[in-house]
């Protein structure tokens, strides 16, 4: 009998430290999970963050640089080491025809878009390739820069002018957008065509409305050189092949900042023309709970503050200060189109400037 009850004592014990084990290794992977709180700021539930690691990677489709994408969200990477981010980069209209295709052909790749132009992102939405989040930041976010429930405003790009300063000193230097039709730059500005998307949309946009229709007429007179993207204006200004440019500020800011090059950057008095940099979620994403954490941790102050410190960007939100190097947002007479009149005049402005510039 002895015996007997020592063997059912021994399997007691041994379910016993069975349900243990059990108990502590659900609590030790409970804990390896990374915090939904980053920054101090909370941005996803441990439901959530448990759902995203299991989807363990993440495709973001972006009209901003590879490279300076990829800095960016190594710091999302360091705050949850379980998901992997892909990058794919392209300039606005050509990720847009991407996204189009993909999803006609029901292979979307994308979870998650950031556009420069929202006019089409409201193509995406109508279409109906785009689905609802709401960030836990959202009110942190003023309304001109947000569509509540669709897309939220992951960075700010000014359109100002740059120069060489080695080239251009004293009294030559530019610091106005009249200024660019001094018959001195005439074949020495380099710029890009509102067809690359809604920072370069904006600028023209801009000058048209500011200075009335023969702006354009005037500036396509100067016969400046148009590049397919900002980037290679700002390596062309910072290597002196031209000495001016008109330029989206994320384009310029690396350079400029990040690695000391000779360019001096005017944020006219008469205006600075900006757009908002929508960042999206798709309908069809494989990782839809990834994709969810990577957006709240975009928004987030800590994923603002990364946009801002790499790209130079400005955040809409009021407690992300502006980047080293750049005035302050307020100091600023900034200028936006708006979706409606972008939705309006997007046709129209484009093939103006393709008449006038003679690149249809």
């Amino acid at each position: 009998m002895s015996s007997q009850i020592r063997s059912r004592g021994n399997r007691l014990a041994a379910l016993f430290m069975l349900a243990m084990w059990s108990l502590c290794g659900g609590l030790a992977g409970a804990q390896s999970l990374p915090s939904g709180t980053v920054g101090g700021e909370k941005i996803a539930t441990p439901e959530l963050v448990k759902a995203a690691c299991a989807d363990g990677q993440v495709q973001l489709y972006t009209i901003q640089g590879s490279e300076d994408e990829r800095a960016i969200v190594n710091s999302f990477e360091s705050s949850f080491p379980c998901i992997k981010v892909s990058v794919i980069s392209a300039v606005g209209p050509r990720l847009y025809e991407r996204i189009l295709g993909e999803s006609q052909a029901g292979k979307t790749q994308a979870d998650v878009i950031i556009m420069s132009d929202e006019s089409l992102v409201k193509s995406l939405i109508d279409k109906k390739i785009l689905r609802h989040f709401n960030p836990p930041e959202t009110l942190k976010y003023p309304e001109a820069t947000k569509l509540p429930g669709w897309w939220y405003t992951a960075a700010l790009s000014m359109m100002y002018i740059i120069y060489n300063d080695q080239a251009v000193t004293g009294s030559d230097a530019p610091s106005g957008w009249l200024d660019m039709l001094d018959p001195k730059w005439k074949g020495k500005i380099a710029t890009a065509p509102p067809t690359i998307g809604g920072t370069a949309w904006s600028l023209m946009a801009f000058l048209k409305m500011k200075y009335g229709d023969s702006y354009l007429k005037r500036l396509a007179a100067q016969q400046p050189k148009l590049y397919t993207a900002y980037q290679p204006v700002a390596q062309e200004v910072a290597r002196g092949e031209f000495p001016v440019g008109m330029i989206g500020g994320l384009a310029e800011y690396p350079l400029r900042v990040g690695q000391g090059a000779p360019i001096h950057a005017v944020f006219p008095k008469d205006g600075v023309p900006y757009t908002v940099y929508p960042i999206v979620l798709t309908a069809g994403s494989a990782h839809p709970h990834a994709a969810e954490l990577l957006a709240n941790w975009y928004l987030s102050k800590a994923g603002q503050s990364r946009e801002v410190e790499v790209r130079g960007a400005y955040s809409a939100r009021y407690d992300v200060p502006s980047a080293k190097g750049n005035p302050p947002l307020a100091s600023l007479h900034i200028w936006y189109p708006g979706g409606k009149m972008m939705a309006e005049q997007h046709d129209a402005l484009i093939n103006e400037f393709a008449t006038l510039f003679g690149t249809k």
